[in-house]
């Protein structure tokens, strides 16, 4: 066959082949524009491998001569025409079919192979290669998307707070309990305490002496262990350090505690136990009572006990009461404390004329707690004359 009609066989060829690779690329339905380089690389590509017409035309001389002129029969020959027409639709094709590869391909899609076509066309086809590049987009299989796992948050672990150890207290020392002296005196009609002052400081609340018959009183407040509060032994005055009890049988011997106490009875010092016996209020015997120029006489025997069982002498008189008592209230005429002393005479102020009067003598023992009777004289009952 001549170069020409084979040239033209190849031309239907590639035609089909670009037209049905439009019709693959108008169905997927992209819409994305050609790029324009790549239409004209493609143009270039196809144009390159249209045959040599210089190279045709020596052939042919070579074959049939120089060629004299074509006419117009001629040039529409077929044969002649058929050049030019594949020039012309092959730059077509190229555009349309860049175009429409483009399209095919997409953004992002797999690329259709691009025909290669033979720079040389070989004289006859082989059959190990064809001429007519297929143009069918490769199925590339589509990648499955790898699963990426799930990252599994690492759970946190709650913080445990770090215990705390629990404090163990600074143990406090237990203060030094103070120490006080303690003087128990066996007076008649009770029993005089008397003790060293505390000098421990502010702590200090009051003092209170705890009385039992048995040696064993422990340093505490309530008293326990058969102790017992006489009841007139409070003070809180750290200077006030004397006390009595009248609470005691005659003959019996007593042992006595003085403490010392905070705010909390609490004891801060402590005495050591002592001991002293009941006596019975002593008497003085008959009052004497006479009438003299200056008033009314009064007359008695002194108390004659240990002047630590002695104050003064009250000169005690009622109208009404018959057993006139200075620690029950009643009136006196005068107060002695000169233990020795046996004898008072009344003014006519104190004693009015024609009264009678209930007269007594006592002596007694004062202490910061208070006073008790040691001594007293009968009652003797007068008539201011």
């Amino acid at each position: 066959m001549p170069s020409d009609d084979r040239f033209a066989d190849r031309f239907a060829d590639l035609e089909r082949d670009l037209a049905a690779a439009g019709d693959r690329a108008r169905s997927a339905d992209f819409a994305s524009r050609p790029d324009r380089g790549f239409s004209e690389d493609l143009r270039d590509r196809l144009l390159s491998q249209l045959p040599d017409r210089g190279a045709a035309e020596s052939d042919r001389d070579r074959d049939h001569g120089p060629r004299v002129g074509w006419s117009l029969g001629q040039l529409f020959r077929v044969p002649r025409f058929v050049p030019a027409l594949v020039a012309t639709s092959l730059v077509f094709a190229a555009a349309v079919g860049a175009r429409e590869l483009y399209v095919a391909v997409g953004n992002g899609g797999t690329p259709t192979p691009v025909p290669s076509v033979s720079a040389e066309p070989s004289s006859e086809p082989s059959a190990s290669a064809s001429l007519a590049p297929t143009l069918e987009p490769t199925d590339a299989p589509t990648p499955e998307p790898t699963a990426v796992p799930t990252a599994v948050p690492t759970p946190v672990p709650t913080p445990k707070p770090t215990p705390k150890p629990t404090p163990v207290p600074t143990p406090v020392p237990t203060p030094v309990m103070g120490s006080l002296s303690l003087w128990p005196t066996t007076c008649n009609g009770g029993v005089v305490l008397n003790w060293s002052m505390y000098a421990g400081g502010g702590a200090f609340n009051h003092y209170t002496t705890l009385r039992s018959t048995s040696p064993e009183i422990p340093a505490a407040y309530p008293p326990s262990g058969g102790a017992v509060d006489p009841g007139t032994t409070y003070t809180s005055w750290p200077e006030k350090t004397s006390a009595y009890d009248i609470g005691v049988d005659p003959g019996v011997t007593y042992y006595y505690r003085t403490m010392a106490f905070n705010a909390d009875n609490g004891v801060i010092a402590a005495s050591s136990v002592a001991s002293a016996m009941g006596k019975p209020v002593k008497a003085l015997g008959v009052l004497g009572v006479e009438a003299v120029a200056e008033g009314t006489q009064l007359t008695w025997t002194p108390y004659g006990g240990s002047p630590d069982c002695f104050t003064y002498y009250k000169l005690v008189y009622s109208e009404t009461n018959p057993l006139p008592a200075y620690l029950e209230g009643d009136p006196y005429l005068a107060a002695i404390s000169d233990q020795a002393a046996g004898t008072f005479t009344a003014s006519p102020l104190q004693l009015v004329s024609g009264t009678t009067y209930y007269l007594r003598v006592q002596a007694l023992r004062a202490t910061y707690t208070g006073s008790f009777l040691v001594a007293q004289t009968d009652v003797a009952p007068y008539l201011v004359p």
